[in-house]
Formats: C-alpha cells, structure tokens, sequence
C-alpha cells in the first residue's frame, strides 16, 4: 500500500502504472488484482488508507476531556503538522480534486471513516461555549474546513502564491510564523483572548 500511495500521489490516476508499482513492491500484477480486483479499485483503497491515518491520529487527541481551549488548540497545531509533513497525503488529495473527487466518491467508508471527527469537534465546541470558554459555537464542519485551510491552501499553492507574495513558503520560519497565524485566527474567531 504504501508504494501504490508513493506511485499515485507523484503521478495521479491516471499517470501511475501498476507495473511500477509492482516492481517496487516486488510482487506480480496477479496479486494486485487478485487482492484489489483493478487500479481503480487500488487507488480507492490507497485513498482511504491515507484518510484513515489522519482520522486514527486525530482520534488519538481525544477532545471529550482536558481545557477546551487547550484541545482546539491542539487540533490546530495537529493539522497545521500533519499537511507540512506529509507531502503524500497533500497531493493525493489534490490529484483527487483534480479529478473531481471522482473516485473518493465511490469509497464506502469515506464519509463513516470522518464522521467521528465532526461529532468530536462538535462536543469540543459544545464544551467550550457551556463553560464560557469560547464566545461562538460554529458549524464542526465549517470550522474543521477552516482549520484544514489555514493549514493546507499556502503548501497546496506554494508555487504560485511564493512568487505572489515574495515569500519562500517551504522556509522553516515562515512556516512557523504560519502556524501561529492559523492558530491566532481561529481561536480569536472563537472569542478566546488570551492564549
């Protein structure tokens, strides 16, 4: 699985080759058939498997307990992390997107797989407006979208808006400088001053 991800997070879909894929892996093209059934069906799998380690990382966070505050500032940092340094996950979903989440729309578990995480912020959120904490109780979707923004959209079109802006966005403290913005920006929209 991991050489099939390497495979099409370089060349998309369409571009990767199941024989590059079997010679690195060192098996024979009968086995990935036999145990995907196509490349189609690989490239499902190869889907949810990056989407279920970011979701079992996540869950490792485990928002029903400690300081609101602390825990969504943690799911900030979490994210804003985990787009810098997995450049694999980055551009397979971008591929995908690409493609018009073509194929992500055929993946049974897609949806089920993330659910636990919205219903985590959700009570997150909750949590944090009863106990006075936040100021606002946004949508969890709405909220996790503006946090996987901040953390991802600068990487995503580092190309471009690099020269845009005159800024090397790939540079270690610009990065950080980032990653403090997007946390500033969404705990301040949540009315937490002080953190």
């Amino acid at each position: 699985m991991a050489v099939a991800i390497d495979e099409f997070a370089e060349h998309g879909f369409h571009g990767a080759r199941i024989d590059r894929i079997t010679k690195a892996a060192k098996c024979n093209s009968r086995m990935i058939y036999h145990y995907f059934g196509g490349k189609e069906q690989l490239y499902i799998a190869a889907l949810e498997d990056i989407f279920q380690q970011i979701r079992d990382q996540e869950a490792q966070l485990n928002f029903s307990v400690g300081d609101p505050v602390t825990k969504l500032n943690e799911l900030v940092e979490f994210t804003f992390d985990y787009f810098k340094n997995n450049a694999d996950f980055r551009k397979m979903t971008r591929n995908e997107n690409a493609l018009n989440g073509m194929y992500i729309a055929r993946s049974a578990v897609m949806r089920d797989m993330s659910e636990p995480l919205i219903v985590a912020i959700r009570n997150l959120v909750e949590r944090g407006y009863s106990s006075g904490a936040f100021s606002r109780k946004p949508d969890p979707a709405q909220l996790y979208l503006s946090i996987v923004a901040l953390s991802a959209h600068h990487l995503n079109n580092a190309a471009t808006l690099g020269i845009v802006v005159g800024q090397n966005l790939h540079d270690d403290a610009w990065q950080e400088e980032r990653r403090q913005h997007a946390k500033d920006v969404i705990l301040s929209y949540l009315g937490i001053q002080n953190h």
